[in-house]
Formats: C-alpha cells, sequence, structure tokens
C-alpha cells in the first residue's frame, strides 16, 4: 500500500491528509489477468503488444473450443437424465465463464477509465480515519478472495482426482470433464487428462480472479460511501454554530462533487461488468439445482461426491459474493440522508438548509448495481436464486424417480 503524508491548514488546525493509491488493491489480480492476456495493457512496445495478444487469443480459443466439445457431449448423450446433468452441470459453468469473458475482453478499454476515476483526489486524499474505513473494505475483501481462491484450487483438484481414484467398474478410464473427442480416449488418455486439466485450471484461475477484481472494485465504491457519510456528518461540527457560512458552503460543494463522482464510478462499473454478471446469475440457478441433483444420484463414498460439495459451495460463494457486495453498496449510499441529518444543519442559514434538503431528497433514491438491467445485486436476488434452484431441483427429482420406477416396473 503506497501512502504519501501531506500537511493541509484548515482554519489554522494542521490535518494530516494521506493519499492513497486505490488503484494498487487490485494490484494482483491486475496482474494475473495480464499474464493471461486479458488485463489491458499500456506499452509501446510491439513485441509486448504481440505476446498479450497471443496469450489472450490462446486462452479464449482453449475456453471456447471446451464449450464446443461440452455441447457436442451433451448432444451424443441425449436423453440420458443422469449424465446430461453431469455433462449440463459444469456446461453451465463454462456457459457463464465464456460471456462473462467476452464481455471483458469487448470491455476491457474501460479498466483505463476506472483507474483513472480511482485517482481522483476526491477519493485518494483521506484523513487517518478514514484511510481505516478504506483499508477495513479492502483486508475484508482480500480474505474473502483467499477463500474463494481455495475453493477454486479445491475443484481443480478434485477434478484431476476424479478420474484416478473412482475407477469404473468395466476398467474404462474416465476423462476429468465429460467431453467428447473425434479419436480413442484410451488410447490417448494422459495427452487428454493434461489438456483436460490444463484447460480447467486456466478457466478457474481466470474466471475467479474477474469476480475478486468486480468485488474488490465494488468494495471500494461502498467504502467511499461510508467516507462520504463521516464527510457530511461533520460539514456542521456538533454544536459550532460560529463556523463561517462560506466554509460550510465549500464543504457541502466537495461532498456533492464527491458524491457524484462515486456515481460515476458505479456506472462505469455496472457498464464494465454488468452484463457478465447477469449470464451468471442465470447459469448459477441451473449450477446450483444440478450439483444438488448430481450430489442425490452419487455415491457418498465416491471422491465425485467430495468433488461436489466443494462445487456446490464454491458456486455459492461466487453468488454470494456479489449479493452481499451489492447490498452494502446499496445500504451505504442509501445512509447518506441519515448523515446530512446527523449534522447540525439546522443551525445553518436558509439558503445552506436549502442545499441540505435537496442532498437528502437525491439520496433517497440509494446507488445499485445491477445486472444486465434485470437484476439489482442484493440480498433479495440472492434469495430468488436459491428459491429458482430449488424449485428446479425439486422438479428434477420428481422427474427422476418416475423414471426409475417406471424403468423397475419394465
Amino acid at each position: 500500500r503506497h501512502v504519501v503524508m501531506v500537511n493541509t491548514f484548515v482554519n489554522m488546525t494542521t490535518v494530516n491528509v494521506k493519499i492513497m493509491d486505490l488503484v494498487e488493491t487490485f494490484d494482483t489480480e491486475k496482474r494475473y489477468l495480464t499474464l493471461g492476456g486479458f488485463y489491458p495493457i499500456s506499452t509501446d512496445s510491439r513485441l509486448k503488444k504481440y505476446f498479450h495478444h497471443f496469450r489472450g487469443t490462446f486462452n479464449t480459443a482453449i475456453s471456447w473450443l471446451e464449450w464446443i466439445l461440452l455441447i457436442i457431449f451433451l448432444y451424443k448423450i441425449f436423453p440420458d437424465i443422469v449424465k446430461i446433468s453431469e455433462g449440463l452441470l459444469f456446461y453451465m459453468t463454462q456457459s457463464a465463464f465464456v460471456c462473462k469473458l467476452v464481455n471483458f475482453i469487448i470491455k476491457k478499454n474501460r479498466m483505463f477509465t476506472i483507474e483513472n476515476q480511482l485517482q481522483n483526489p476526491l477519493l485518494t486524499e483521506v484523513d487517518e480515519k478514514e484511510e481505516k474505513i478504506l483499508i477495513g473494505f479492502i483486508k475484508e475483501v482480500k480474505l474473502l478472495a483467499k477463500f474463494f481462491r481455495v475453493l477454486c484450487v479445491g475443484c481443480v483438484l478434485f477434478y484431476s482426482l476424479v478420474p484416478i481414484l473412482d475407477r469404473s467398474p468395466d476398467g474404462i478410464r474416465k476423462l476429468p470433464l465429460p467431453i467428447w473427442v473425434p479419436f480413442n480416449t484410451q488410447k490417448y488418455y494422459h495427452f487428454l487428462w493434461f489438456a483436460i486439466m490444463f484447460s480447467l485450471s486456466i478457466g478457474a484461475w481466470t474466471n475467479s480472479n474477474i469476480d475478486i477484481l468486480t468485488i474488490m472494485l465494488i468494495s471500494i465504491a461502498t467504502a467511499q460511501f461510508e467516507i462520504l457519510k463521516k464527510r457530511f456528518e461533520n460539514v456542521v461540527p456538533p454544536n459550532d454554530s460560529t463556523i463561517p457560512e462560506s466554509v460550510v458552503k465549500r464543504r457541502l460543494t466537495k461532498c456533492i462533487v464527491h458524491f457524484n463522482e462515486i456515481n460515476s464510478f458505479v456506472v462505469t462499473l455496472e457498464k464494465t461488468f454488468s452484463n457478465g454478471i447477469f449470464i451468471q446469475f442465470l447459469c448459477s440457478v441451473l449450477v446450483i439445482c444440478l450439483t444438488g441433483f448430481q450430489m442425490l444420484v452419487i455415491s457418498i463414498k465416491s471422491i465425485q461426491f467430495v468433488l461436489l460439495i466443494t462445487y456446490f459451495n464454491c458456486m455459492l460463494c461466487q453468488i454470494i459474493m456479489y449479493c452481499w457486495y451489492g447490498q452494502l453498496l446499496l445500504n451505504s449510499s442509501d445512509d447518506i440522508t441519515k448523515a446530512c441529518f446527523s449534522s447540525d444543519w439546522f443551525l445553518c442559514s436558509a439558503k445552506i438548509q436549502k442545499i441540505f434538503i435537496t442532498i437528502m431528497e437525491r439520496s433517497k433514491c440509494p446507488v445499485t448495481f445491477r445486472a444486465g438491467k434485470f437484476f439489482t445485486l442484493n440480498l433479495k436476488t440472492l434469495m430468488a436464486i436459491l428459491r429458482s434452484s430449488y424449485s428446479y431441483f425439486a422438479v428434477l427429482q420428481h422427474v427422476y424417480r418416475n423414471r426409475m420406477h417406471a424403468n423397475n416396473l419394465d
């Protein structure tokens, strides 16, 4: 964390202002996505640009190839409900990832805009208390990011172990993923195993970094609203009726500009990541449903069952992160009215009181993060996803039991 100390003088009182490097807060995700060839780079070197585009094209092609082979596999095994649910489980995850990746590639240059917005002095210049607020939010997201990455690594690890530890009765070695290939899988098994695990690892790592990057940026916006609340409360210090009106007006103007900058930042985030999150939410409904169904038909003594539990927790963690931090953003922006009301605004002149009232009326409409202009990232959306997943699970379970009953009668 890079912090520069600056001394300013307000009303003859020395205040320590620290300039925080907000871009550095997501440096890890930026570095990993740049390594994959997805995060935009600013360089004059043609060689660096060439290798950057090559890495991005190669990794994207692998993800698309895996997605196409999954589609062919689903077509080949139709209408076996158990095998289809197994193939469809990863297909929906891969579909969400591919769509999210394509969305990020198309709109990646907006990351330059986001970085420029995060260098605005209104967002970076903070005192000690405001710095603690920012650091608290950043540490929380980084801790959650570690947990989420562990789940992703666990999923990849168990995918690699399933074909090794869960041998089929007929001795045929299964691939880590249910995909179709145009040649004998047993003859080229080791090559296919390595190729699938390589593709799966790249996909999981890239997907998790896009998720964590988005959450980190939403969290920064939330922290800025928390800082803004403190600034509104201190526009008119408690029991201080002697403060000049010009000072109050200057502080209010700074807070209003700060609010507009945060709002603009959230709009840019929404334009950049909204469509990818929308597809992710749609696919998560089926992924959670199919994971639960697979846990129902798979032996609990198998390594695949452990994989499904890990996978289920990973998918839950993914959508909970989005909805939870979307809810925090909504709550923080919604509390701006309370923050204004907490200051001694009624001691000011009628002109200043009107400005306060205008701000409070504007902040009655909280800032939200929407996914594809359909879903608002909040806990209500999370519950809707879980309810829909359970509904589809109940239908799938009913169809499976009826089919099993019909087969027993035959």
